[in-house]
């Protein structure tokens, strides 16, 4: 029975749902059904659609033209929200919460109102819904009336009328809106730094097409771990997390007290194994598998892509226009195929890639940083140039395919992290020219790459041939890997742009013929400034908040009170009010620990019962596996203070052979004011959990996240296509950073603030711009962003740009006043 009712219907109600539970309550109510002829063919239902004026049932849903009305929900959620409202006594409604969904009797006297209602409305109804049996299509009756469904119109008729389930939605939407009491969306700042302002059109700039990079280095780095992980677990079995030695072939007991022996300090040789003979039998007579018949089979090498690069090649300003012509398109056509080639290679195995041409050297028989494509057919020497996973992905201890050249502080790394066979690994020393063995007389100088620990540029240099005047034609390439250009980069005495004859005393040009570029940052919108500016301001702050009370005098307290004026009234109230939260000590316990609601956050902070005192600061920062020691260094020296890592950091950072950064290790963390914590861990609301740990030993913590990606450009940047000399020497493009850029992320407290700053180990925009028009290089091939085509155009359009600024105003000069 239905229930009268003066509520409104649920405005959330879709008119779907109301349009299937009508039907099939009052299908199912109905006595008699009447039974309906099913159609034998989709052919006869057509021909009945066009020939009959009239019929029994039908696929699509239709709304009288005259004296009916409608079956769309959406209508009837309408004429519920209008009509039913001021005929609530005489009419019946439906309740969707106590009983059966029922439709609504209409009276005779209120027909007339409905259809010239229903001349404005919105012609609605989709198709049917599906029914239990073919009989309840043909009929829908309600219980106090039946509803006849009226004729369908031929499909031609239909072709031109609005889709019926279009325009059900539109009428929903349109409803939906009118309802009062819907939640409104908030829009709230991700930091609180009032001149964040300033950056409201960012967002909205075009960027390059960066999905290996949407997420930052931090993701990309991580992503690289793991699948490097994962293959080293396919081909090495278990080992020690401390001591890293072989589990292989212990039982778990003992490989359990191995383990916990190493936790305690105190580690214990493992029991010997047992190992079978291979030619052993066992009682039955059987042999024994030999552990040789379980190794990978050895593959043969794979040709690598063609590359459209030759040695001795003429530059291309040189020869005619349809020789500049076919050199591009066979360029083009190059990167798209190695673009599409590694698009289908995800997730194969190295013996089923194909090595893209910009990972080798054409005609020298080397590939750089191209280990995850095995063996590669005609390259005799493998260069890497830094310990990062991204660059030795597929370096695992089953290499075989060739001797690996590295520095030592990365030799070091290969060896003890990837547990490479030593005799695969060659150590180079910076600055020292050698012959690589295997490519015909090609000579290598390692250059510092200003990078991470132990990263190198390669000079490749190779005789093709004699001058006219007899003097040796030598090719000259340089690959960067990853590297942050500095002014010891253009003054280096092989990269120098011109240098002095040691015979005649003359002074002659220096060129280098191809140049294998990391384009990390090469967007206008990411001239960030120098790492030492970055590494001074956080120093400044750490030392303005580790003293024990605040110094009104200090840069950091000057700085909050000017920048306060300036929209961070919020951020110094908020510091305020979680002090004046801080209920009075007892007396029992001093360094008590409680845990306290945040005002302005749902995240839970740590205090103590000493208000007057700050308490002791801890600083973390995020680094990589190898990378980001610098600013924990400038930090550490600023507060004069040990750094705390992990025992795998501990590892890492022994191997690199660092004395300097080794006198500032220590494996107790609480005799260090600064920690290292992998850099994709640290967040706002990880920090305050990580102070916890250490609690009430610290008191407060700041971390860094340092990162190129967290750089936002000034609004008076102009950055759609800049000139190249605006860039150079154009003074707003000299970015410079203090502690006044320093903004809390959200969700920092004044216990535990985390802070995204513009630290990076990669070349800026303005950086790259240097570089290329202070050398003289002849060509530039990308290694990074290479996957979108839109990317390559941009980057070419870039290396053009340089090149016709050279010609123009010749090389760039270094200042003389020694800043870069």
């Amino acid at each position: 029975m239905a229930v009268k009712s003066k509520a409104k219907p649920s405005k959330l109600a879709s008119a779907s749902h109301a349009t299937r539970q009508s039907s099939m309550n009052g299908a199912k109510q109905a006595t008699p059904k009447q039974v309906g002829k099913p159609n034998s063919s989709i052919l006869s239902f057509f021909k009945k659609a066009e020939g009959s004026e009239q019929y029994d049932a039908g696929l699509f849903i239709q709304e009288k033209s005259s004296n009916g009305f409608s079956v769309s929900g959406a209508e009837n959620l309408r004429s519920g929200l209008g009509e039913e409202e001021a005929d609530v006594d005489n009419d019946e409604r439906f309740n969707e919460s106590e009983s059966p969904v029922k439709r609504r009797k209409l009276s005779v006297e209120g027909e007339n109102d409905r259809q010239s209602a229903q001349v404005h409305a919105r012609k609605s109804g989709p198709f049917v819904e599906d029914s239990d049996s073919d009989e309840e299509d043909e009929k829908l009756v309600t219980e106090d009336s039946a509803l006849t469904i009226p004729k369908t119109p031929s499909l031609a008729e239909s072709v031109d009328r609005p889709s019926p389930l279009v325009e059900s939605v539109h009428a929903t939407i349109k409803t939906e809106e009118s309802l009062p009491g819907l939640p409104v969306l908030i829009k709230e700042e991700t930091s609180y730094g009032g001149d964040l302002e300033d950056f409201k059109d960012f967002n909205d700039a075009e960027d390059f097409d960066e999905d290996l990079f949407e997420d930052g280095d931090e993701f990309m780095e991580r992503r690289y771990m793991e699948e490097q992980a994962r293959l080293e677990a396919e081909e090495s079995g278990p080992s020690c997390p401390i001591c890293s030695v072989d589990l292989s072939g212990i039982s778990e007991q003992d490989a359990g007290v191995h383990v916990n022996n190493c936790l305690d300090g105190n580690p214990t040789p493992l029991p010997e194994t047992k190992k079978a003979s291979p030619r052993a039998h066992t009682p039955n007579g059987d042999k024994v598998s030999s552990p040789n018949q379980f190794k990978k089979p050895v593959r043969a090498p794979r040709p690598a892509q063609p590359s459209p690069f030759t040695l001795g090649e003429p530059s291309t300003h040189g020869g005619s226009a349809f020789n500049k012509l076919m050199a591009g398109h066979a360029e083009d056509a190059a990167w798209a195929e190695a673009a599409a080639s590694e698009h289908s290679s995800r997730g194969k195995p190295s013996y089923q890639r194909t090595c893209p041409f910009y990972k080798i050297l054409p005609g020298m028989f080397i590939c750089v940083d191209g280990f995850r494509y095995g063996a590669v057919q005609g390259c005799h020497a493998y260069f890497l140039s830094h310990f990062h996973s991204d660059h030795y992905i597929g370096l695992t201890s089953s290499w075989s395919h060739g001797p690996i050249y590295c520095s030592r502080a990365t030799a070091n790394l290969v060896r003890q992290q990837l547990r490479v066979d030593p005799k695969y690994v060659v150590d180079v020393e910076f600055d020292e020219t050698f012959e690589v063995p295997g490519t015909k007389g090609v000579q290598c100088t390692m250059i510092p790459a200003n990078h991470c620990p132990g990263s190198s540029l390669y000079l490749f240099e190779k005789t093709v041939g004699k001058k006219p005047n007899g003097e040796s034609k030598v090719q000259r390439v340089l690959h960067c890997g990853d590297f942050r250009a500095c002014r010891d980069h253009i003054k280096h005495p092989l990269l120098m742009p011109d240098v002095q004859d040691k015979l005649t005393g003359k002074t002659k040009e220096q060129k280098i013929d191809v140049c294998y570029l990391d384009t990390t940052y090469l967007n206008p919108k990411y001239a960030f400034p120098s790492q030492e500016s970055v590494i001074t301001a956080c120093a400044d702050m750490c030392v303005s908040l580790s003293k024990s009370s605040p110094d009104e005098s200090d840069g950091w307290e000057t700085m909050k009170r000017q920048r306060a004026g300036e929209g961070m009234v919020k951020f110094v109230q908020r510091e305020a009010k979680v002090e004046e939260t801080t209920e009075p000590s007892d007396g029992k316990d001093k360094d008590s620990m409680k845990i306290e609601k945040n005002p302005h956050t749902s995240q839970q902070i740590l205090s103590t019962d000493n208000n007057s005192k700050r308490g002791r600061l801890l600083v973390v920062v995020g680094t990589y596996s190898i990378g980001k020691e610098r600013i924990c260094l400038g930090i550490a020296k600023a507060l004069n203070s040990k750094i705390y890592a992990p025992t795998g950091k501990q590892r890492i950072v022994a191997a690199l052979e660092d004395e300097e950064l080794n006198s500032y290790m220590t494996t107790d963390p609480r005799a260090a004011q600064v920690h290292m914590t992998p850099l994709f861990e640290i967040r706002s609301d990880t920090l305050d959990d990580y102070l916890r740990d250490y609690f009430p030993h610290f008191t407060r913590a700041v971390g860094f996240r340092p990162s190129g990606w967290n750089y936002r450009p000034p609004n008076s940047r102009f950055l759609e296509s800049p000139t190249v000399q605006t860039v150079l020497n154009g003074d707003n493009w000299k970015s410079n950073y203090s502690m006044k850029d320093l903004t809390p992320q959200r969700g920092s407290t004044s216990r535990a603030s985390c802070f995204g700053v513009p630290y990076s180990e990669h070349s800026s925009f303005r950086e790259l711009t240097m570089f290329c028009c202070a050398l003289r290089i002849e060509k530039i091939i990308p290694t990074v962003n290479v996957g979108s085509a839109k990317s390559r155009e941009r980057m070419k359009a870039w290396f053009e740009r340089w090149t016709v600024d050279r010609r123009k105003n010749g090389l760039w000069k270094l200042p003389d006043d020694g800043s870069w």
